[in-house]
């Protein structure tokens, strides 16, 4: 017996052997090509592929733009064309696929080609603003000035939107053609009558205009969208007019200015806005300044009466920050500094004060940065707000590492960047750090530090399904598919001590299922679907699902022999159900009836089999059709003892069954007297 229990092997260690075996993956062969008869025979099973796939599916415009590329990658221009052409034969809006070939052509400096397709683009594809912009960087690179500005005009003809009239200005404006541009501002606020196209207009004619011409532009706005009553954005066009006061303000026009701002306040009295440019106009040139004055001043007073009594009330801190910036502007560094020095809250819990605090040094980073451009003290207040503020044993905020980081990476620092948020994330992890961490590796092509970044991150919180399902992505967008299945089978494996809920292992099922399936591993696919039903067999869409898979998808036999018709080249390679795949199907379907006939189920064998009726309804024939209705229950009501209506469904094949088992004990007896007889 003691030696019986020591052979005995476990399941444990059975499975180890077989992951140990798994492993073991052969590395593919390395083919180098010699010889020129090597490169036409890989060119010719490329193309192969290339058709082969097309012919299946050449709605995937995709695999159009991949085989151009792959004909470009030959230098064979001539087929490259023909393939750009036959995709826009089979969609010619796909824009990917226009802009793809007209880089092809300029790139390999075929101008004219180039030339005639970004002409054929904008007439066929008028208002799909990339081609424009195409057209006319490449001929204004080419000096071709008078090309550009027929093009500009013709596109505007169309009336787009307000960018491309932008771009036709600042032509103009860098060919010193001044009064094409003012053409093309009258031309343009006809098109788009906005306070903002107005402004535009009037900073255009503040730098290469005089006086007049700036107070011209400014009437002829305000009377436009007053008189003719065609703009209802009433706040924008409050704008317009506070610009156009400024303005005769600063030219010395103040009565001027005060007439506009009297007119303006008898249509508008509710704009605060109005009053308080106004306001500020009379502090500044009228006779009633020091009233407003004192007014401003007692309040800051009252502000800094309130934080010598709680240097902590971060609110109060606030509005006399917003107060400083505003009318004390020089004062607003040392108004910053005092905000946040020895003001942290006393408690260790991440509380709203904390919350606040933070606030205010996140106000004053970037003001040091992006006002003062002060690169090192903007640097150093970073590592003082790290190193000794945030009491990162307790809490942290991941946002200002986030901050930290990007700040570094503006300076073109990403080696110091990576640190900080290696930092992070050795100290305080959080699901925002690892993210944008791996964001900015991708972005650098950083795959390797990428992968071990995920695994960090999946050893941190396991239980989030979106991070293996992106990390699965990643590998299988990089063409690694062993590495794409290896995560999946980790993910849904049972034996993985993961912190996966139910509904999350099903999601990943669901993804690992369609990866398999295109990668055409109907096999695994099929033992994936079977694990699905373990994990959630009382629903009945898996099996329906599962049912419906096993139509849809080659057997082996059929994949090989659908392979070996793609290689022996026959173009009409495509697979179609057969009556093999319908009964893989049927059987599905006669397991979950089963399955839902032994847990008493009715509502899900009631929906399984409305499911097969329209299978059977679709792919098989009458009499499988009838022989699925035949099997429909029944329903009945009767009342229960507390007077509810209660249904009964009756299953034809159940009642069946209980009418031939008094047959079959009545043989049983017969023969067991006959059998008495015979002794």
């Amino acid at each position: 017996m003691e030696d019986e229990a020591v052979e005995q092997i476990s399941a444990e260690q059975i499975l180890k052997e077989v992951y140990e075996k798994r492993k073991i993956v052969k590395p593919s062969t390395k083919v180098d090509i010699l010889d020129l008869e090597e490169l036409h025979e890989y060119q010719r099973r490329k193309r192969s592929e290339y058709e082969t796939y097309l012919k299946r599916n050449r709605l995937d415009m995709g695999q159009w733009i991949r085989y151009a590329q792959f004909e470009i990658e030959q230098h064979d221009i001539r087929r490259a064309r023909s393939v750009f052409e036959r995709g826009l034969l089979v969609d010619g809006g796909y824009v990917p696929l226009w802009v793809r070939y007209i880089d092809a052509e300029v790139k390999l400096k075929f101008i004219n080609h180039a030339r005639n397709l970004l002409d054929r683009a904008v007439n066929l594809l008028p208002r799909v603003d990339k081609f424009w912009y195409k057209y006319l960087l490449m001929e204004e690179s080419l000096g071709n000035f008078d090309i550009v500005r027929s093009l500009f005009t013709k596109w505007i003809s169309l009336e787009p939107n307000a960018n491309a009239w932008d771009s036709f200005v600042d032509f103009e404006m860098r060919q010193e053609r001044w009064e094409n541009a003012r053409e093309v501002f009258a031309r343009y606020v006809l098109v788009h009558p906005s306070a903002a196209t107005w402004l535009k207009w009037v900073r255009f004619e503040t730098t290469h205009g005089d006086v007049n011409s700036v107070r011209k532009v400014y009437e002829l706005a305000v009377d436009t969208l007053l008189s003719f009553q065609i703009y209802e954005r009433t706040d924008e066009l409050i704008e317009l007019v506070i610009s156009f006061a400024t303005w005769e303000s600063s030219e010395r026009e103040f009565e001027r200015a005060r007439s506009l701002y009297a007119i303006s306040i008898q249509k508008w009295p509710q704009s605060q806005a109005l009053k308080d440019s106004m306001l500020n106009f009379e502090k500044t040139f009228g006779s009633f300044t020091s009233a407003e004055e004192n007014v401003i001043v007692k309040r800051r007073r009252r502000y800094e009466d309130r934080l010598r009594e709680n240097p902590r009330d971060f609110d109060t801190w606030w509005l006399y920050l917003n107060i400083i910036e505003e009318h004390f502007r020089s004062e607003l560094s040392n108004s910053l500094e005092k905000s946040v020095h020895a003001n942290e809250p006393q408690t260790l819990s991440k509380n709203i004060g904390w919350k606040q605090y933070i606030l205010l040094w996140m106000r004053l980073l970037l003001f040091s940065e992006l006002e003062v451009c002060d690169i090192e003290r903007t640097r150093m207040l970073y590592k003082r707000l790290i190193d000794n503020v945030i009491p990162h044993k307790h809490f942290t905020f991941s946002k200002i590492w986030l901050m930290y980081a990007e700040f570094e990476i503006r300076q073109g620092d990403v080696s110091k960047a990576r640190k900080i948020l290696g930092r992070s994330i050795g100290m305080c992890p959080k699901p925002k750090t690892f993210k944008r961490y791996i964001e900015l590796e991708i972005k650098l092509k950083q795959f390797d530090r990428v992968r071990k970044l995920y695994e960090k991150y999946l050893e941190f919180d396991s239980s989030n399904v979106s991070t293996w399902i992106s990390y699965a992505e990643l590998e299988e967008n990089l063409g690694d598919e062993q590495r794409c299945r290896a995560i999946y089978d980790l993910a849904i494996s049972k034996s993985a001590e993961l912190d996966l809920s139910q509904r999350s292992r099903q999601t990943l099922m669901q993804r690992a299922i369609a990866f398999e399936t295109d990668e055409q591993e109907f096999t695994i696919a099929r033992n994936l679907h079977e694990r699905y039903v373990e994990l959630d067999g009382d629903s009945p869409a898996t099996w329906i699902n599962y049912a419906h898979y096993e139509s849809s998808v080659p057997s082996d036999e059929q994949l090989t022999s659908l392979q070996e018709a793609a290689e022996q080249g026959d173009e009409d390679v495509e697979f179609k159900p057969a009556a093999e795949n319908y009964s893989r199907s049927r059987k599905v379907f006669e397991r979950a009836l089963k399955h839902f006939k032994q847990k008493g189920n009715h509502e899900g064998r009631i929906a399984i089999l409305e499911a097969y009726k329209d299978f059977e309804d679709i792919n098989g024939t009458v009499e499988e059709h009838e022989a699925v209705l035949k099997r429909m229950p029944q329903v009945t009501t009767r009342l229960t003892a507390d007077g509810i209506e209660k249904k009964i469904y009756v299953f034809p094949e159940d009642e069946n069954g209980k009418e031939k088992a008094p047959n079959v004990s009545k043989l049983l007896a017969f023969a067991k007297k006959w059998d008495e007889a015979q002794r």
